[in-house]
Order: structure tokens, then C-alpha cells, then sequence
């Protein structure tokens, strides 16, 4: 008997315990390896929730691609078998056609823009048809405008463009992109771009400083850079929908928090190591050029890719919605 009034009594002390509805672990998979913007944002959104609920939630980091591809853990997120990814937004496209806004080439002309194009009510413009899709973006890294490298030669003007062949993303609005521009646009897979440089699949590939240097295309040939301002590379903390709306309000509001704190620190890394990479490629061998007629990229994008692109995105309505949250005049 004396044993029995001890269990029940243990048991109903243990009842009347204030039980945490946290203490859960989440993975995020970065397509990129550590110390690239990817994973800064990744890092910072692991150090805020894990400081702001007092070491509740943990977060599981998985780098350079070692959950799958983008496309793969963007698949693995909207299932719900998946809590976080960081993803290239032209890759979380296919999954949300409407997204590809963030991707019309000459949308934004500087970082400035970007930001303001990622906070705040243009934020929740898009995050809005994320949610159709069962995304939630709880956090954006910046990644520089997708400046091409090539391993041919120096590109300064349009015509230089023809006979190369870069790799894309599987994104419709960037093979347009670089139909228009002259060149020939291959599809492949972000784990599989290093090897396909390397081996002369393809002649160049675009993306940030950053990106270019923690992903070591300097030793897949990338010995040629050109500073083309086309679309700028954000690329969203996406979270499983799913997920979500299970937790309770008080871990949404966490993760909600702990998500803008990351992206102004993605923000700052961004600022604060892109030029440094800059500096260190040049010095081992990267040649940088810049564009003598920029002004024939931005009329052939807007003559010929956003009048193509129009219906894929959503239609002249939907994009005019969205340059009005970014307080930019409209699209006619």
C-alpha cells in the first residue's frame, strides 16, 4: 500500500510539472558549404532560437548539400519530412510559379532595393503565395547579383555572350534570360555544377563573390568574372508549412522572431565578406570585367523576357502589385 501512494503521488508531482511544449530538434539543409551566405543565415537562425528559448529548440545543420539538393529538401520540406532548407529562390520556383517574380531579370537595381523587396509588406506579399504551396519563409540570405564566370574569356558587351553555355538553375525566367542575353542555357542540379564546370559540360555558371569563392569555381576554371546586374540571388529559410501549424503560438512567434533576426545578420555577413572574397579571388588569378552597354541587357530583358515571362509569374496585374509594395513605378 505504502508503495502504491508513493507512485500515485509521484505521478501526479510529475503531472503538476510545468511540461515545456518545446524541447524538439529541428534540421535545416544548406546547399552550401560552411561559411557562405547559405549558411550564415542557417548559423544566425540556429544561435537566436536556440538563445530565445533557453535552449529548447536546437537546431541540426546539414552543409553542403548533404540532405540532397535543393529541389530534393525543398520536396522533403512541403511533405513535411523536412523542417527547414535554405534554397536559391529561382529553385523553389518550380514548386510556386508566382515566386518567379523575384526573379525577372532587372527587377532590382541595387542591394537597397533587394532588402526592401525582402521586409516588410513586399516580405509578406510573397510569403503569401509561399503558403499556397505549403513554404513559409522565415528568412532570406543575400547573395550578391548572379554575376556570370566563364572559363573562355572576357565578357564586356552582349555579343560576347555567344557560344557559351552556362549552367541555370531548372528556372524557365533564367533560361529565357539567357537566350536573350545570346547564350545557351543548361539546366543542372547545384550539387552537380562544380563537376559540370570542371569537366566542361558547361562553359560558366552565375552567382555572388561569396558563393563563388566557398564553392571553389576557381578550380573548376572559373577564371573569368563579369559584374552583370540581370537578378540579384536571395535565397529564403523555407519552412514546412505543415510543421508550422502544429506548434503552439508561443513557438511560432519564436521561430517568426528568431527568423528576422537572422536574415539582418545574414544581411551584415553579406556586407561584410563579400568584398573581402572579391579581393581574395583577385588575387589568386579571377579576372573581373565589367559591362560597356549594360543599358542593351536591361532593354532586351524588358522587351523580350518579362513579356514572355508575364503569364508565368502570375500576369501584369500580379507583377504590378509587387513593384508597388517595392515603390517602383508600373509595368505597361
Amino acid at each position: 500500500m505504502k508503495f502504491k501512494l508513493l507512485l500515485t503521488m509521484t505521478v501526479a508531482a510529475m503531472l503538476a510539472m510545468p511540461i515545456s511544449s518545446f524541447a524538439k530538434t529541428y534540421q535545416v539543409a544548406v546547399g552550401d558549404p560552411k561559411g557562405s551566405d547559405q549558411a550564415a543565415v542557417a548559423d544566425a537562425f540556429k544561435k537566436h532560437i536556440e538563445e530565445m528559448s533557453n535552449g529548447d529548440i536546437t537546431i541540426e545543420i546539414f552543409y553542403s548539400s548533404t540532405l540532397g539538393d535543393e529541389t530534393e529538401t525543398l520536396r522533403n520540406v512541403q511533405n513535411g519530412t523536412l523542417p527547414f532548407s535554405v534554397a536559391g529562390i529561382a529553385n523553389v520556383v518550380p514548386f510556386q510559379k508566382n515566386l518567379g517574380i523575384m526573379t525577372l531579370p532587372y527587377l532590382w537595381d541595387t542591394l537597397d532595393e533587394v532588402v526592401v523587396g525582402t521586409t516588410g509588406a513586399p516580405a509578406e506579399f510573397i510569403n503569401s503565395y509561399a503558403l499556397k504551396v505549403g513554404f513559409r519563409f522565415i528568412a532570406y540570405a543575400y547573395t550578391d547579383f548572379r554575376f556570370m564566370t566563364n572559363s573562355r574569356r572576357p565578357i564586356t558587351k552582349m555579343s560576347d555572350m555567344q557560344g557559351l553555355k552556362f549552367r541555370v538553375p531548372q528556372s524557365a525566367i533564367l533560361i529565357a534570360s539567357y537566350k536573350a542575353f545570346g547564350a545557351s542555357p543548361t539546366p543542372i542540379s547545384w550539387s552537380e555544377t562544380f563537376t559540370a564546370l570542371q569537366q566542361g559540360v558547361v562553359d560558366g555558371q552565375c552567382n555572388g563573390y561569396l558563393t563563388i569563392q566557398t564553392m571553389k569555381f576557381l578550380e573548376a576554371n572559373q577564371k573569368y568574372l563579369t559584374e552583370v546586374h540581370y537578378t540579384y540571388q536571395v535565397q529564403p529559410l523555407v519552412m514546412s508549412e505543415r510543421i508550422f501549424k502544429k506548434l503552439s503560438k508561443e513557438e511560432q512567434n519564436l521561430i517568426i522572431e528568431a527568423g528576422k533576426k537572422a536574415q539582418q545578420d545574414a544581411l551584415d555577413f553579406h556586407k561584410q565578406f563579400t568584398q573581402k572574397a572579391k579581393e581574395e579571388m583577385i588575387a589568386d588569378g579571377l579576372v573581373v570585367s565589367y559591362l560597356e552597354d549594360e543599358d542593351q541587357w536591361k532593354k532586351a530583358a524588358y522587351e523580350k523576357v518579362w513579356p514572355e515571362m508575364e503569364n508565368f509569374v502570375g500576369g501584369k496585374q500580379f507583377i504590378n502589385e509587387y513593384l508597388k509594395l517595392l515603390g517602383k513605378p508600373e509595368w505597361k
